[in-house]
C-alpha cells in the first residue's frame, strides 16, 4: 500500500519462513548470549551464503560524506565550525550516554535497586529517580546531565498493535519486548529516538532470526529491500505509534532534525529506523531547509549487521550522516551474518586510537579468540570510557598526553609490588603495558612522589596535592559518576566491590575532571563526600542500606539510633528524607509502593547532603 506521496508504507510482510520458524522455535539463548551463540550456528550456513554471494548484485554505494581510509581523529571540532555531515564528538558522546539511558529497564539511571518489570516506568513514568533527574540535567549545579528530555504525557497512548503503551516518551511493546525512548531538545530543534539493546529472551530470539524479511520503506515502484527478520519484527511492532508521536511533535513547528541512536540490538534498530524515517518524514525533513547531511542523524555503538545489500545501498544515499562506532574487539559488531551488511561510516577505537572510516577487514590486534575481551568490549561502560578518553587525550598536548601515559604505565609493571592489582585480561595486555588495567582498593591510594612530579611538570599548578592524593580514588569511581549506578553485581547476582577497574582512558578522564575541567572544584567536593559515603557503606558494595543511611543521619542530627528499629520504620525514615529532597527541587516523589527507594547510591547521597544543607564538616564530625 502507498500513501499520497508514493512512498510504500505496507507495515510488514506476514508470510512465514520454515527456516525462521525452526531456528526461532528451538533457540533458547537469552540476551546477548543468543547473539554470541549465533556465531557458531552461522558457520554451517556461511557456506550457503557464499554461494548466494556469487550471484550478481549492484555495485556498492558509499556515503556522501568521504574520509580517507583509516583517518585518525586528531582534534575536536567545535559544533559551530563543523562541516555538514562530518563527525561530531558532541553527537558521539551524547549518543553513548543516551544509549546507556535507554537501558532503563535494567536499572540504569533509575535508582539504586532496579525496579521490577511490572513497576517499570511505562506504568508511572512521572516517578523519576534521582539518577534520572540528574541525567536529565535537573540539578546541573551538582551533576552534568544531557540536554534532551523525555517528552510529556500529552503524547501518551496505548499501542495500536500488540500490547504496550507510550508513556511520557517511554515506549514498551511486550510481545516483541521492544523498548525505546522518544526525547527532545527544543533549543536544538531535535527529536531523539533511542532504541534499547538486548535485555531478554525475546530480544535474544529476535537477534538470531537473521533470515530475510521484506523491509517496506521505499518509493512506489522502487526496488524491494530486505533485512534480518528478527530486527524487522522488533521495529515494525512499534513504528505506527512512533510515527504518530513524531508527526504530532513535528506539527508544533519546533523541530528540524531527527537523531536516532542505540547500542547492540538497539544500534541496528536505530539504523533501520533512520532509514524508515527518511521515507516516513521525507516531506517534513525536506521542508526544514537543512542539508541532507544534517536533518537526519544516526550514531550507534556495537551494532550487528542486519541489512540486505540493496537496502544498504539505499541507506547510504538517504542517511549519509551515520557513524557506526565499534570497540576493537567487540564481538557483536563482527559476527558473521550471511548476506547481511553494516551501514554508516565505521569508527573503531581502543586504548590509544580513534579511527574514522576504518578498514574493517583488519583489527588492531590478533586477540580475537579471547572470549572475555570479545564480550566485555561490547559493554556500554567500555564505549563510554573510550570516548571519555578520546576527549581528554585530544584536549592535552602531545607532551601532556605522554606524561599521563608514562604515569599510568609506571603503575602496571608486572615485576613491581603495588597497593593495587594489575590486570592483564587479554593477550595484548600481557605485552602492551598501556592496555592493562589496575584494580584499586576501596580506600584512597595516592600517586607516588615521582609520578606526582611528572604530572606537575607537564600540567603546572593545576596539579595540586589533592589531585595527586585522590586521582586514583576518583578514577575507580568514574564510570558510576557518569551513569549514576551503584550496587553493581556479578553474573551470579552477588554484589561487586565498589571499585571500577581503571584503564588508561578512565585514568585520563579522571585527571581531566579533577585538574582541568570547569567543574573541577565540584568534582573534588564529590570526592570528599564519597569518602564519608564509603565510611558509612560497611560492606563496600556502593550502596547504603536503609539502616546504614538512617544510622548516619541520626548521628548527624544528634539523635539516638535504636538497634530495635524495624525495617518498616527505617524505610519510613528514608522516605521522609528523600521526600524533602524532591520537595526542594519541586519534583514529585515516587508514590507507587513498588517504586520506593530502599537503598541509597552515592549520587542519591550526595544530592541529599547538598540540598538539605549537611555540610561536609558536620558529616565528618558526626561519623
Amino acid at each position: 500500500m502507498a500513501d499520497d506521496s508514493g512512498i510504500v508504507m505496507d507495515p510488514r510482510d506476514n508470510q512465514g519462513n520454515l527456516f525462521t520458524n525452526f531456528f526461532g522455535g528451538v533457540s533458547t539463548a537469552t540476551g546477548n548470549a543468543a547473539r554470541f551463540a549465533q556465531a557458531a550456528s552461522i558457520g554451517a550456513v556461511r557456506g550457503a551464503g557464499g554461494v548466494v554471494g556469487l550471484f550478481w548484485r549492484p555495485a556498492p554505494v558509499d556515503s556522501l560524506i568521504t574520509y580517507q581510509l583509516d583517518t585518525e581523529l586528531s582534534e575536536l571540532v567545535d559544533e559551530s565550525k563543523r562541516e555538514n555531515g562530518r563527525f561530531s564528538s558532541e553527537f558521539a558522546n551524547l549518543s553513548v550516554r543516551l544509549a546507556i539511558f535507554g537501558y532503563l529497564e535494567a536499572g540504569s539511571y533509575w535508582q539504586s535497586a532496579p525496579r521490577p518489570i511490572e513497576g517499570f516506568s511505562v506504568t508511572h513514568p512521572e516517578h523519576q529517580s534521582i539518577g534520572m533527574l540528574l541525567a536529565s540535567n535537573k540539578i546541573p549545579a551538582l551533576f552534568r546531565g544531557f540536554s534532551p528530555k523525555l517528552i510529556g504525557p500529552e503524547y501518551n497512548r496505548s499501542l495500536s498493535r500488540g500490547k504496550g503503551r507510550v508513556s511520557s516518551g517511554i515506549i514498551k511493546e511486550f510481545e516483541t519486548d521492544t523498548d525505546l525512548l522518544v526525547m527532545h531538545d527544543v533549543a536544538r530543534e531535535t527529536i531523539y529516538i533511542i532504541w534499547q539493546g538486548t535485555q531478554s529472551k525475546v530480544d535474544g530470539l529476535n537477534d538470531v532470526r537473521f533470515f530475510p524479511r521484506f523491509w517496506p520503506y521505499r518509493h512506489q515502484g522502487g526496488e524491494k529491500f530486505y533485512a534480518s527478520r528478527g530486527f524487522v519484527r522488533s521495529h515494525e511492532a512499534v513504528i505506527n505509534d512512533l510515527t504518530a508521536v513524531v508527526k504530532e511533535m513535528w506539527s508544533t513547528g519546533k523541530y528540524k532534525r531527527i537523531f536516532t541512536t542505540g547500542h547492540s540490538l538497539g544500534g541496528i534498530l536505530a539504523h533501520l529506523n533512520a532509514h524508515a524515517m527518511s521515507y516516513i518524514m521525507e516531506t517534513e525533513l525536506e521542508a526544514t531547509g537543512l542539508p541532507l547531511e544534517e536533518r537526519l542523524v544516526c550514531y550507534t555503538i556495537g551494532s550487528p549487521k542486519g541489512m540486505g545489500w540493496r537496502l544498504r545501498n539505499d541507506y547510504f544515499k538517504r542517511v549519509p550522516h551515520t557513524y557506526r562506532m565499534r570497540n576493537d574487539e567487540d564481538i557483536v559488531a563482527r559476527l558473521p551474518a550471511p548476506n547481511r551488511h553494516h551501514v554508516g561510516i565505521p569508527i573503531i577505537m581502543d586504548e590509544l586510537r580513534f579511527i574514522i572510516n576504518y578498514d574493517e577487514t583488519k583489527g588492531f590486534t590478533s586477540d580475537r579468540e579471547k572470549i572475555g575481551e570479545l564480550v566485555s568490549d561490547h559493554g556500554t561502560a567500555n564505549y563510554l570510557s573510550n570516548l571519555l578518553g578520546l576527549e581528554s587525550r585530544i584536549r592535552s598536548t602531545a607532551a601532556q598526553s605522554k606524561a599521563l601515559e608514562d604515569v599510568f604505565v609506571s603503575m602496571t609493571q608486572l615485576d613491581q609490588t603495588y597497593e593495587w592489582e594489575v590486570l592483564t585480561p587479554t593477550e595484548k595486555s600481557k605485552s602492551v603495558e598501556i592496555a592493562r588495567f589496575i584494580k584499586l582498593p576501596v580506600t584512597p591510594v595516592s600517586l607516588s612522589p615521582a609520578n606526582s612530579s611528572r604530572l606537575k611538570e607537564a600540567f603546572g599548578e593545576s596539579v595540586t596535592i589533592e589531585v595527586t592524593t585522590y586521582l586514583l580514588y576518583y578514577a575507580s569511581k568514574l564510570v558510576e559518576t557518569h551513569d549514576f549506578r551503584g550496587g553493581k553485581k556479578d553474573d551470579d547476582g552477588k554484589p561487586l566491590q565498589d571499585v571500577q577497574e581503571v584503564s588508561i582512558n578512565i585514568f585520563r578522564e579522571a585527571f581531566s575532571e579533577l585538574a582541568l575541567d570547569e567543574d573541577k572544584e565540584m568534582n573534588m567536593e564529590k570526592i570528599r563526600y564519597r569518602i564519608i559515603f564509603d565510611r558509612i557503606d560497611q560492606d563496600s558494595d556502593g550502596l547504603l542500606t536503609a539502616g546504614e543511611f538512617v544510622r548516619a543521619t541520626s548521628a548527624m542530627k544528634g539523635q539516638a539510633f535504636s538497634l530495635e528499629t524495624t525495617n518498616e520504620e527505617l524505610l519510613e525514615k528514608l522516605r521522609a528524607e528523600f521526600e524533602n529532597v524532591y520537595a526542594l527541587i519541586e519534583e514529585s516523589y515516587p508514590g507507587d509502593p513498588r517504586l520506593e527507594l530502599t537503598s541509597v547510591s552515592f549520587a542519591e547521597f550526595f544530592v541529599w547532603a547538598k540540598l538539605t544543607g549537611y555540610a561536609l564538616s558536620a558529616l565528618q564530625i558526626a561519623l
